[in-house]
């Protein structure tokens, strides 16, 4: 059992060097979540999130999408518990071409950097606290 527990936290420590090589994180979650940090996570590697679109995990895919070229918004979420909508959307970015892919990756990872990094977070606590 215990050696069970120490593969997991291994998998999890270089979680983010391995979603950097993925072509896309899939989050068919149903569960709400205040922060969609696994979204956020994927993005900040570049790899481009795709999840169920509800409560936390909606938000940061909506704010991911922002940054996202126009032609390809809607890419980072999907209506949640309907397959074939995450089939088309998740058919659609796995099916990107080289540039469009290239994009999308470098557009995750910066929507994630300018909007959840620590350094923004910080600054935007530094400024509410400001007189």
């Amino acid at each position: 059992k215990r050696q069970r527990k120490n593969t997991v936290v291994m998998v999890l420590r270089h979680l983010r060097h391995l979603l950097a090589f993925a072509d896309a994180a899939v989050v068919p979650s149903v569960f709400p979540e205040a922060f969609g940090m696994v979204a956020a996570e994927a993005a900040s590697t570049g790899c481009p999130p795709l999840v169920a679109r509800h409560s936390g995990l909606a938000e940061v895919a909506a704010g991911i999408e922002e940054s996202y070229p126009e032609s390809l918004r809607g890419l980072a979420s999907f209506t949640p518990g309907d397959a074939g909508d995450l089939r088309e959307r998740l058919t659609t970015l796995l099916g990107l071409g080289p540039d469009e892919r290239a994009a999308v990756r470098a557009a995750a990872r910066e929507a994630v950097v300018e909007r959840w990094s620590w350094a923004r977070v910080s600054e935007r606590l530094l400024e509410l606290a400001r007189p």
